[in-house]
């Protein structure tokens, strides 16, 4: 089991590590679009969201076209048709596992968390 903190992505807001990798699996911790404001656009928090989590993925030695399950926590359920379409043009025409779970809120105030597993390839995680 390795454990992986990328360093050109938001640092974690506590005691976590971005990703586990484990057995073949990069396992991403939940990911909140931290590099924008909370009160940014929808589609400004996920494509910060998106943004972090290829820069994890890519540290743990794969890809979004890896992906096997992705898990996508939103603060309102107004939102679900936008990201469902940033979602699709995100992965295109893979189609990995995937939960939607409407939250109450979410930390800090923003409007989406998102966590996932991949396939990992040999990486730098460490």
């Amino acid at each position: 089991m390795r454990t992986f903190i990328a360093p050109d992505a938001p640092a974690p807001n506590g005691h976590y590590s971005h990703a586990v990798v484990f057995n073949g699996a990069a396992w991403l911790s939940g990911i909140l679009p931290n590099a924008v404001a909370p009160g940014a656009p929808l589609e400004e928090q996920f494509d910060a969201v998106f943004r972090t989590i290829r820069t994890i993925l890519a540290g743990c030695g794969t890809d979004l076209s890896r992906t096997v399950l992705c898990r996508i926590y939103i603060a309102d359920l107004d939102d679900w048709p936008e990201v469902n379409r940033l979602y699709a043009d995100v992965f295109g025409e893979h189609r990995p596992a995937r939960v939607v779970v409407p939250v109450k809120e979410l930390h800090f105030g923003y409007r989406l968390e998102v966590e996932l597993m991949a396939e990992a390839g040999e990486g730098r995680a460490r």
